[in-house]
């Protein structure tokens, strides 16, 4: 009888020691990061995907300069606190895709709150990224990377700026392009084609020499249209396409200049006349 007192009474502290492990743990994930303040890092994190909505852990990782590992486990903190959502299918692996991190309505309402300098309408379009197609998806990551391109080839000074900023410019070509970017010497459009059917890329051609004759455009001189493509056959037929379009419109490369390319870095440096 005393050793079944015993082990009844070991069961019941056993028991409630499991209870209250698990009830602090719980207390400690729910609780601690999402209403205490977010470090340096972590805000910086989250203002990163508000500028290029969807993080994976490759472009994080050449973003900050930091390890694969430390990307990955940045990424993956902020996505069980609930400050980040996650894309992710069995199917991305054999697509050797990774995961796709975009700001939840929690890290919405953060960035709100902590930063009021952030655009309004910019954040209100983050509260939709997570029914956004994956061809969409997929294109927000090449920008991000196209990015991380540019500023490796052309140093820290150089201005890029994504689709959300140039919004707040006037006289930009809508659709916006994947990216502005401009230094001391040079300025242009970045357009990311991927597979886009020829016809697409040759409409959007037209619609560039349409709004360099329209003149409603505030440079000193038009940007150049960076136009990626990795074929070099439809490179070939798109560079034919432009030539054929700049001559019934009577213009050459005193007025716009277009520049057909496997790849988005290094870039040109023609000055700015």
């Amino acid at each position: 009888m005393y050793f079944y007192l015993i082990s009844e009474l070991e069961v019941y502290c056993v028991f409630t020691s499991v209870v209250f492990t698990f009830l602090c743990s719980l207390f400690y994930t729910t609780y601690t990061m999402s209403d205490r303040k977010l470090n340096t890092k972590q805000i910086n994190i989250l203002k990163t995907a508000y500028k290029f909505r969807y993080l994976t852990t490759d472009n994080l990782a050449r973003h900050r300069n930091i390890t694969h590992n430390s990307a990955y486990s940045a990424l993956k903190i902020l996505h069980s606190n609930g400050y980040l959502g996650m894309k992710y299918n069995k199917n991305y692996r054999l697509m050797n895709k990774s995961a796709r991190y975009y700001l939840t309505p929690q890290a919405v309402k953060y960035l709100r709150q902590s930063d009021p300098g952030l655009n309004e309408d910019i954040l209100n379009s983050r509260l939709r990224e997570k029914g956004k197609s994956s061809d969409f998806v997929d294109y927000q990551v090449a920008v991000h990377a196209a990015y991380l391109d540019v500023r490796q080839a052309r140093g820290e000074n150089v201005l890029i700026q994504t689709a959300s900023e140039l919004a707040e410019t006037e006289g930009v070509i809508k659709p916006y392009p994947a990216l502005y970017v401009r230094d001391k010497k040079t300025h242009f459009f970045v357009e990311l084609t991927g597979d886009q059917h020829l016809f697409l890329v040759k409409k959007r051609i037209r619609k560039y020499l349409e709004h360099y004759e329209s003149d409603d455009w505030s440079w000193d001189s038009y940007p150049n249209v960076r136009i990626v493509r990795r074929l070099k056959s439809d490179r070939k037929k798109l560079e034919a396409y432009i030539e054929e379009k700049m001559d019934d419109n009577y213009l050459d490369e005193t007025d716009i200049v277009f520049e057909v390319v496997p790849w988005v870095a290094p870039l040109p440096s023609e000055p700015i006349t």
